[in-house]
Parts: C-alpha cells; sequence; structure tokens
C-alpha cells in the first residue's frame, strides 16, 4: 500500500518562491495572530485573508476544501459541545443542568475559526514548501538534520494516516460493511477497518524505514548540499512587513 506523504502543490507563485524559513516566521506569527484575537467575527475577518493570502498563491478551491474535510468534524464537534460548557451571558435554552448562552456560542465560533485558521496557517506552509527546502530550513536555522526530517515526515504522516482510514474504510464498505446501531455497536463495528489501519500503519513505517537507510540516513559523512537557501530581497521585504504588521496588532 503506497501514500503519498508529501502535501506539496507544484507551483511558481510568489509564495512558493519565498524563502522556506521566512515562511516558517510566517507560520508563527500566523499561530500568534490567531490566539491574540478574541472576538470571533475578527478571527472570521483573519481567516477570510488568510485563505485569500493562499488563493493568490495558485492554491485551488479543492486543495483548501480538502483540508476543511479534514477538519469538520473537529470544527462539529467544537460547535456542539463548547456552547453547553461556557457559563455567562444570556441563557437562550436550559435543560437541565445544561444551558446555551450567548456567550457560550460566542465562544464556540471562536475556537472553531482559530482551529481553522491554525489548520490553514499549517497548510500554507505544507502546500507551498518542498520537504527538501522545510528540512534544509530547520537545519539552517539550527536544528538538528534528524530533528528537521522527523518533524517534516511526522507533519505529512497524519494526512497520509487520515487518507489511509478512508480508502481502507472504503474498501470495507465495498466488501458490504456497514456501521450501524448504538456509538458502543458502531465502535465495536470499526475494530476490522482500525486493525486494517494499524497493519497499514506498520507497513508503511518499515517502507519509510527502508527509503531513509537507502539514502543514507545516520551516515557518519558531512552532507552536501545541491541548493543552498539564500535570502533574496523579497523575502527580506516580506520579512520585516510582516514582523511590522505583527507588532502593529499586538500594540493595538
Amino acid at each position: 500500500m503506497s501514500l503519498v506523504f508529501d502535501l506539496y502543490v507544484p507551483a511558481r507563485s510568489w509564495l512558493h518562491r519565498l524563502d522556506p524559513r521566512v515562511k516558517l516566521w510566517l507560520v508563527v506569527l500566523g499561530l500568534g495572530g490567531a490566539f491574540l484575537l478574541h472576538a470571533w467575527w475578527q478571527q472570521a475577518l483573519f481567516l477570510l485573508g488568510l485563505l485569500l493570502l493562499l488563493r493568490s498563491a495558485s492554491l485551488a478551491w479543492q486543495k483548501l476544501h480538502w483540508l476543511w474535510r479534514q477538519m469538520r468534524w473537529l470544527v462539529i464537534f467544537i460547535l456542539v459541545l463548547q456552547p453547553i460548557f461556557t457559563p455567562g451571558g444570556a441563557t437562550l435554552v436550559a435543560v437541565g443542568p445544561l444551558q446555551l448562552t450567548m456567550e457560550g456560542i460566542q465562544r464556540a465560533l471562536l475556537l472553531a475559526l482559530r482551529a481553522l485558521t491554525m489548520a490553514y496557517v499549517a497548510g500554507g506552509l505544507l502546500f507551498t514548501t518542498e520537504q527538501q527546502a522545510l528540512v534544509r530550513a530547520l537545519v539552517r536555522l539550527g536544528v538538528p538534520y534528524t530533528w528537521g526530517l522527523t518533524l517534516s515526515l511526522t507533519l505529512r504522516f497524519l494526512p497520509a494516516l487520515g487518507d489511509l482510514f478512508s480508502k481502507v474504510r472504503e474498501a470495507q464498505a465495498a466488501r458490504g460493511w456497514v456501521a450501524e446501531g448504538n456509538f458502543f455497536r458502531r465502535a465495536r463495528e470499526y475494530l476490522p477497518v482500525l486493525v486494517a489501519v494499524i497493519i497499514g500503519t506498520l507497513r508503511m513505517g518499515d517502507q519509510l524505514t527502508l527509503a531513509l537507510a537507502a539514502r543514507g540516513l545516520g551516515s557518519a559523512q558531512q552532507r552536501t548540499t545541491w541548493r543552498d537557501l539564500e535570502m533574496q530581497p523579497f523575502d527580506w521585504w516580506v520579512l520585516i512587513g510582516s514582523t511590522a504588521g505583527a507588532l502593529l496588532l499586538l500594540l493595538l
């Protein structure tokens, strides 16, 4: 079973050409901005601007929608449960000890939009940066090569697991597998799917180990680089402009 570990989308946009070290800094600023905004409408505007920014980098709506599909259950989970467990504000509906308040709804919207913002910030990095360039950027920032490679593979391994789970579930459904009944019965019906996913994950791990060994990972010899990273004038302008914008947001 082969899976694609790389989420990179080849293109020649301004974001693709940007130095990966600058993109890592933009990720830090984006995640920081997501936590600095404390109103749901501010978070919504921030997310909208982020989506427009990614669209300007030649990322198709299909790719952005794919990331939304990976996050939709978490977003629904937040929107359903968070309003019930957030006290304060005007009570809209009360059922026993559970209360649905306006404060809870606003808090749920804020957390759901924040989770989406964090996902699209990380997705923007993975969609526009080759794995080799990302590892090289981490190494140039002082991170050991094995650590940088491990982090890069981890960021790509999680979507691969989700894709594996979807493929196994579709294959089981084609063979007549159906999950019905209450929560516990459905959880028990998913056992064959989970077993197949675990086996597939172990197989993927073996394939990855052989691939890394074949490329000399762990060799004591000095590593060489085919194309080194060099900051261009546009990279410096983006770095300075984004930092100034983040400081302005912090002051506000």
